[in-house]
């Protein structure tokens, strides 16, 4: 036999155990990195989709219309986004932490038509990986929420989207005008005497039997076209859409400006309306 094979063989069975060792006593890197997430408001299909903007009640211009074909301009829109996940096709998940205080509320998102800096904001340390859906509340979870405690986006009056601790956040804010309104409807950027007036304050967070109390948060899903990969040196962006003609044709069934309650203030009166909009929530594309 080869006097040198005891050796060699006492040498592969080192490397083999170091190698092993090395295998056990690594760890997995940890690495995250961070996304973007984009939300841009437009009208109608992506099929047929227009840009949108927002309207002043002394125009005279009602560039949009409803499935009924009734014209309408919008004065105001804003809607709460919360408890975003991050969801991947081998097993990741990503949840935005969720942090409320006086002078902060970490993991919600007051979107603002008027404010474009409010469309775009940043989720931080997602674990590396690949995703390819999210999900979000529409609306604020009053499990999150200590009574006298909510600063940032959830400020009662800095977000002008409180009711009250029964009633809790609105949702989702929907002003605008139309001719085929009646008006006398009144909000953010209306008075009961303008013209034409139609105000959809959606929002509640508890169901209370025999009151016009109902939990209308509900839960959008959005399931990417593309993959996003994120780790210490990707950092996607998500554009995701939000089609403002939804509210008025959809599950909920469709709105008549004419005949539908156009000042809209009550929960009750919210969940049909709520649940059109959740549905006009869709992917764009992913910048990696």
């Amino acid at each position: 036999m080869n006097s040198s094979f005891p050796y060699l063989f006492i040498f592969l069975s080192l490397l083999l155990l170091t190698a092993c060792d090395d295998d056990v006593i690594t760890p997995a890197t940890g690495d995250t990195g961070t996304v973007e997430i984009e939300f841009e408001n437009v009208f109608g299909p992506q099929t047929n989709q227009r840009s949108f903007g927002l309207g002043d009640t002394t125009d005279t211009e009602f560039p949009y219309a409803n499935a009924l074909d009734q014209p309408y301009r919008v004065t105001y829109l804003k809607y709460y986004v919360s408890e975003i996940v991050l969801e991947g096709p081998n097993g990741e998940r990503y949840e935005e932490p969720i942090d409320v205080t006086a002078t902060s509320a970490r993991g919600f998102h007051l979107v603002d038509a008027t404010r474009p800096e409010s469309m775009v904001f940043d989720l931080a340390d997602v674990p590396s990986g690949t995703y390819n859906s999210m999900s979000f509340t529409l609306g604020v979870d009053s499990t999150h929420v200590l009574e006298g405690a909510a600063g940032g986006d959830l400020d009662p009056v800095d977000s002008g989207m409180f009711w009250s601790w029964n009633a809790g956040y609105v949702a989702f804010k929907f002003e605008g005008q139309s001719p085929d309104s009646p008006g006398g409807a009144h909000g953010n950027s209306l008075v009961p005497g303008t013209p034409n007036g139609m105000v959809f304050h959606l929002g509640g967070w508890k169901d209370i039997e025999g009151t016009v109390l109902r939990n209308n948060n509900q839960r959008v899903t959005i399931d990417f076209l593309d993959r996003a990969t994120v780790n210490d040196n990707q950092s996607p962006t998500i554009h995701l859409e939000f089609d403002v003609n939804s509210i008025f044709d959809g599950p909920g069934g469709t709105i008549d400006f004419g005949q539908s309650n156009v000042n809209m203030h009550s929960p009750v009166d919210a969940t049909p309306l709520i649940r059109n909009a959740t549905a006009g929530f869709r992917y764009d594309h992913i910048h990696q």
